[in-house]
């Protein structure tokens, strides 16, 4: 199935709760790498068990036989969705991109959409991103869940900065911009019962920061 969006060649590969899609089209009038082999998507557990829908955008070069090399991420989500993308992606196969009729090396874009049948999270892209001092692992998030949407037809943004302590516990939750202050308020109330398992004894006093970001739809951004 093919779909044009935003000026992206949508190719989608639906697994049962997950979605791979969309190389982008060259603008030089180039014919682009397309995908004649791939492999679904698989949610991480914990992702699952938090009721994440997330998007990730990675960039890749297609080579003269069809393999993808360079694979990286260029917007992620956390949860360890960015290496199950990158795992995906690196495992198809496409036909070249061509110039002037010979197959050619060609950069793309591709994202990998990972998506939950659960009413409560419909629509949501959400992402989980820390700044992580080096030899630091990500902590991995095993209790609590992503909070549900403002409204069944509602669209929405919630982006908060919040502090992940060396016991795995949430601290200093701050909004930094919504568009609709009670539901923040309701998300900031569920996130606060958020528990994480942290993987280095060496993280800092002051804990890991990181930066939780939740959208319904395509909401206008407004600020706090």
């Amino acid at each position: 199935m093919k779909l044009f969006l935003l000026g992206f060649l949508a190719i989608a590969a639906w697994a049962q709760d997950a979605r791979a899609q969309g190389v982008s089209r060259s603008s030089d009038g180039n014919q682009p790498p397309r995908v004649v082999a791939k492999t679904e998507p698989e949610y991480t557990e914990e992702a699952r068990r938090a009721g994440v829908n997330a998007t990730i955008l990675l960039r890749l070069v297609v080579n003269e036989g069809g393999v993808p090399e360079e694979v990286q991420v260029v917007r992620g989500a956390g949860f360890g969705l960015d290496e199950k993308a990158v795992e995906t992606v690196q495992s198809w196969r496409f036909d070249p991109g061509t110039k002037q009729g010979q197959p050619s090396r060609t950069p793309i874009h591709v994202e990998v959409s990972f998506n939950l049948m659960d009413k409560d999270h419909q629509r949501q892209h959400a992402s989980l991103i820390f700044t992580l001092p080096p030899d630091t692992a990500r902590p991995e998030l095993i209790e609590g869940v992503v909070p549900a949407n403002p409204d069944a037809a509602a669209d929405g943004l919630l982006r908060v900065h919040l502090t992940v302590s060396r016991d795995g516990k949430v601290e200093n939750l701050d909004v930094i911009e919504t568009t609709d202050q009670e539901w923040a308020k309701q998300a900031l109330r569920k996130m606060k019962k958020w528990r994480f398992r942290t993987h280095s004894s060496s993280a800092e006093g002051a804990g890991l920061q990181g930066l939780f970001e939740l959208t319904v739809g395509r909401p206008k951004r407004s600020s706090r």
